[in-house]
């Protein structure tokens, strides 16, 4: 038996594989924050999708973009655009932004007179929650 996988090893370390896993890694370690923002508006969105009983297609649709754009921006991992989440936020009545910073960020708003704002107004986008 051990005969057996040393053979299959020597076998093995002759052929040289190459993969990009390591690239993908590095680029996924660099861009981690869009990223979470990214997969946190695609849930949000697929979620609402289901909600409406709304097929990509008819998003596409709506948006005035084609259903393949609209299943990469599902997939959670395209840098979107503030044009792409206006327009998703309008096409299905979502607060992607504020959603997200809260979300991912942790971010306390307060609804004031005049829209939303920062629990603190020192800090111009929010204020992290506290952690316990």
């Amino acid at each position: 038996m051990k005969k057996a996988i040393d053979k299959e090893l020597s076998v093995l370390e002759k052929h040289e594989v190459n993969t990009d896993w390591r690239e993908k890694a590095e680029w996924r370690r660099e861009n981690h924050r869009w990223l979470r923002y990214s997969g946190f508006i695609a849930m949000k969105v697929m979620h609402r999708l289901e909600e409406l009983k709304m097929s990509q297609k008819e998003l596409a649709e709506k948006m005035n973009c084609s259903p393949q754009y609209v299943s990469k921006l599902l997939k959670g991992s395209e840098n979107l655009t503030l044009d792409t989440i206006s327009k998703l936020e309008e096409c299905l009545n979502l607060d992607l932004v504020r959603s997200a910073l809260t979300h991912v960020d942790g971010y306390e708003y307060h609804e004031r007179p005049y829209g939303y704002v920062a629990e603190s107004d020192s800090t111009p986008y929010g204020s992290k929650k506290e952690e316990d």
